[in-house]
């Protein structure tokens, strides 16, 4: 195995069998030219991810030397800025292409592990109380409502005690102006997000302070 490199893990079965290939294709399609405009689907990407990456990241809690996860890292819009803050960063993605191009632009970070998996994955094999900040942006519209439940309920024992989640979603209308023959993603009210993970802390029974920074920047800034 390369190093910085984790191994490739299956694509979930069961119940989500049929969402998760509706995903990989829809996304293997749009991620083939492997840029920044494939993969915010706009061909205003450059401009805006000038004036919003930074402001997504001021939004953070302090990660300093700290343990990240990122789910969703596609070509590492974000993965390179984590890395420099970070002890360590685990940048996951389920296209292999789309992590090798992550890795081909961020794999000089010696503190960056790139993993090919899909997050619903049950060969997915995170330790619990593992990591201080797990960050994804754009990555739950594009999981069915079950798979988001179960996700998050993972992500609360991923976390170390006082660790954060942060995500950041699309909500109410497609956004980009690529052109999608089909468009598969899950447009959902900020109260569904709320919900789940309330659900989650108080089927855990956590503390809410756990994910203070995914309800008070990410709902309030992003999804109001």
């Amino acid at each position: 195995m390369d190093a910085g490199r984790a191994p490739v893990m299956a694509v979930a079965n069961g119940i989500g069998e049929v969402e998760r290939k509706v995903q990989k294709s829809y996304w293997e399609e749009h991620s083939k030219d492997l840029t920044v405009e494939s993969m915010m689907l706009d061909s205003r990407a450059a401009d805006l991810d000038k004036e919003e990456r930074p402001e997504i990241l001021s939004l953070l809690p302090s990660y300093k030397g700290k343990s990240v996860l990122e789910l969703g890292a596609g070509i590492g819009r974000f993965t390179g800025d984590l890395a420099k803050e970070a002890g360590h960063v685990l940048a996951l993605d389920f296209i292999e292409s789309v992590i090798k191009k992550n890795e081909s632009i961020n794999g000089h970070n010696k503190n960056i592990t790139f993993m090919c998996a899909d997050v619903t994955s049950p060969d997915l094999k995170i330790e619990d109380n593992s990591f201080d900040l797990i960050f994804s942006n754009w990555l739950l519209v594009y999981l069915s409502d079950e798979e988001v439940e179960k996700l998050v309920a993972k992500m609360v024992k991923w976390l170390k005690v006082g660790g954060h989640i942060f995500f950041r979603e699309s909500c109410f209308h497609q956004s980009g102006d690529s052109k999608r023959k089909v468009n598969p993603t899950h447009y959902r009210e900020p109260r569904f997000y709320t919900k789940v993970i309330l659900q989650a802390l108080c089927f855990q029974s956590i503390s809410t302070s756990r994910v203070e920074c995914c309800l008070q920047y990410t709902f309030q800034r992003y999804l109001s």
